[in-house]
């Protein structure tokens, strides 16, 4: 009989995916407060100081497609404990990292473990519990992770990072608990059923082709906010276009393939099903992140450059984001078993639109708790998203291809992150130019100057946040509630029913 109560090990179970996805967001939140001192203690460039957060975010994101395939044809479990320990191995390299050239190059390796477990984790969270309350639930906790392991690498990296003798010690935290979350995994997570495996084999063409593209259009992006010129840099231009043309290549690609009955990387009959809205969930997955992490970005500059805050009591004014996106995770984990998933989207976007309206018209003059608070507060409504978005994709997809489903999932949110913030970075920078043309007399790094490129940034995040919500209005409608205890409950779901929870022991 099912029960909607946690075990000990459905709980152990969610702890150790949960813990792995919170040590991938806690280098980000680390990094962004830690690499001033980092650099200064490994002597980097100030042009270079960007490029560890940089490389991790290609690494990561060029690779979650192919090895959410890999995961589904070796196993989740396999995946995961290997991309886990591979994570914590680099983590303890970086450690010891004796020059910026090492250090960026270790970070790298460590965003190939974090493109390795993330796809496996959803991988296995879909195939361990059965549709209902509690894949719901633990699919909410997962989310709630990652604001807390950003918010902690913010603390922790700004706490350690008072003295160049303290830095390295970030890492030896993050290889410490990797390890731990590693035995856990080893000791209670379930071992792939061979018909929750992929037996086609990898589709190696389409692994290469869409890896490239990905990369360089990650690249081009992150590179285009670095490079003196801009994207008037030739070759950044040059590579996005590239990359462009490579997506075009490898969906043609895996349509020639899935016509022959041959394996495929992405299988594109799914995105034409009317009751999978592949398009329509990517899509809002896509701007939701574009809209979230852009506006986190510019509120940091606004409290260090506008307000003059330092880095440290900069982190605790993004304690009251992290404690509300860990409430909408939690709550939507158990709202959605009970009420429709495109009103709890719908929801959620609402909330950040009015987030990116009070960042917008922020008076700079007033105080934190009257203003950038609320923006704190609201801004994490696309968290939402989160649950109801892989408990759709993953009930979409077969049992063959779970880790697939994830790796979709959250590759629509890295590029929604990468291109969402160089475009509005551009907007910003031009709006501040135009700005400044007109006021000579203004420093161009001067609060006044800048406020009116983040407020152009604000706009653009409404603008971002405001066409998801438009899409999730009219294309996700009648998705049902994605959380039901049995697919058969839901005449929209296109996938049997799991195997029983915790399959082969």
């Amino acid at each position: 009989m099912y029960s909607e109560s946690f075990t000990f090990k459905d709980m152990v179970v969610v702890g150790a995916l949960c813990g792995v996805t919170t040590l991938n967001v806690f280098l980000s939140g680390a990094l962004t407060v830690a690499l001033p001192t980092i650099g200064k203690d490994l002597g980097f460039k100030q042009a270079d100081l960007q490029w560890p957060l940089n490389v991790f975010a290609l690494s990561y994101g060029c690779l979650l497609l192919f090895f959410g395939r890999v995961g589904d044809i070796v196993g989740a479990r396999t995946l995961f404990l290997v991309g886990s320990a591979w994570f914590s191995a680099w983590s303890m390299a970086t450690a010891f990292a004796p020059n910026a050239a090492t250090f960026i190059l270790f970070v790298a390796l460590k965003g190939m473990g974090a493109a390795a477990n993330t796809p496996a984790g959803i991988g296995l969270l879909s195939t361990y519990f059965p549709p209902g309350p509690k894949r719901s639930k633990a699919f909410g906790a997962v989310g709630a992770g990652q604001p807390l392991g950003f918010i902690g690498g913010l603390v922790v990296g700004g706490v350690l990072t008072d003295s160049h003798a303290t830095w390295r010690a970030i890492f030896y935290i993050q290889a410490a608990l990797g390890v731990l979350f590693v035995v856990l995994g080893w000791l209670v997570l379930p071992h792939a059923l061979e018909s929750q495996r992929y037996k086609k084999g990898l589709d190696w063409g389409g692994a290469v082709i869409s890896t490239v593209a990905v990369g360089l259009l990650t690249y081009s992006l992150a590179d285009s906010g670095a490079a003196t010129r801009g994207w008037a840099t030739p070759h950044i231009p040059a590579l996005l276009a590239t990359s462009v043309v490579l997506l075009g290549v490898l969906l043609y690609y895996e349509k020639w393939r899935e016509q022959r009955d041959m394996s495929v990387l992405i299988p594109l009959s799914i995105w034409r099903q009317p009751n999978a809205k592949m398009g329509s969930m990517v899509a809002v997955a896509f701007l939701a992140w574009w809209s979230f992490n852009t506006l986190a970005y510019f509120a940091t500059l606004y409290y260090q450059q506008v307000k003059f805050v330092d880095p440290a009591h900069t982190s605790l004014r993004f304690i009251p984001m992290v404690t509300s996106g860990f409430i909408v995770n939690i709550v939507t984990g158990f709202l959605v078993s009970r009420l429709p998933g495109q009103g709890l989207i719908l929801a959620g976007l609402a909330a950040t639109m009015v987030a990116t309206i009070i960042f917008s018209t922020i008076d700079v003059n007033a105080s934190y708790w009257a203003s950038a608070f609320l923006v704190m507060i609201f801004v994490v409504g696309v968290d939402a998203v989160y649950p109801v978005g892989n408990l759709h994709l993953v009930r979409s997809f077969d049992e063959a291809s779970q880790s697939l489903a994830g790796g979709i999932f959250a590759v629509a949110t890295r590029l929604g992150t990468s291109i969402g913030l160089a475009l509005t970075s551009t907007i910003a920078t031009a709006a501040s130019d135009r700005y400044n043309a007109a006021r000579p007399d203004l420093p161009a790094g001067s609060p006044e100057v800048l406020m009116v490129g983040f407020r152009a940034a604000g706009w653009t995040c409404f603008a971002a946040a405001g066409v998801a919500f438009c899409i999730a209005a009219f294309g996700l409608r009648n998705i049902g509630v994605v959380g039901k205890t049995t697919l058969q409950e839901d005449e929209d779901v296109l996938v049997p029913t799991p195997t029983p929870e915790g399959g082969k022991p």
